[in-house]
């Protein structure tokens, strides 16, 4: 698959990080599937967040999931939907939502829980696979990047 000039190559990691992501996503969709899981497979933190903190603004969330404000808030319409979360204003601070759990959020909850347990073991048989701990190598990439940014990278290379 990786051919040093094209569109594979190593100088465009985001593509393969997102080839892996979607792979995941697609091959996850028949477990959660037959697990009742309706959570889209990239909301599934979201849903754990608010599982852990009961009650949560997109701030809240943002920060609990390290990821950009927007980004989990794109992911709030699909679960209003599924009615797996609701939202009500924040009593303190009108300009603030809040979201919550609904009792279907809490049944969906406990099934990715249950999930996760068994895909730490599909995890590690991918791991096994490659001959590298994937979890631990995405682990130190992303600590690796924080701590020296692309563009510090960038510029030491000239």
């Amino acid at each position: 698959m990786y051919s040093k000039d094209g569109i594979n190559g190593k100088a465009l990691l985001g593509k393969r990080a997102e080839d892996l992501s979607n792979l995941i996503e697609e091959q996850s969709q028949p477990i959660f599937d037959s697990l009742g899981i309706i959570v889209p497979i990239k909301s599934c933190s979201t849903l754990l967040s608010l599982f852990e903190l009961q009650q949560a603004s997109v701030t809240d969330l943002a920060r609990q999931l390290d990821q950009s404000h927007q980004l989990v808030k794109q992911k709030l319409p699909k679960l209003l939907k599924l009615e797996v979360i609701q939202q009500s204003p924040d009593k303190e601070d009108k300009r603030r939502t809040l979201y919550s759990l609904t009792p279907e959020g809490l049944v969906q909850s406990k099934k990715i829980k249950e999930y996760l347990m068994l895909s730490e073991k599909l995890v590690d048989s991918i791991s096994k696979d490659i001959g590298v701990d994937i979890f631990d190598a995405i682990d130190n990439a992303i600590k690796a990047m924080k701590e020296r940014s692309l563009l510090d990278r960038f510029n030491n290379s000239l």
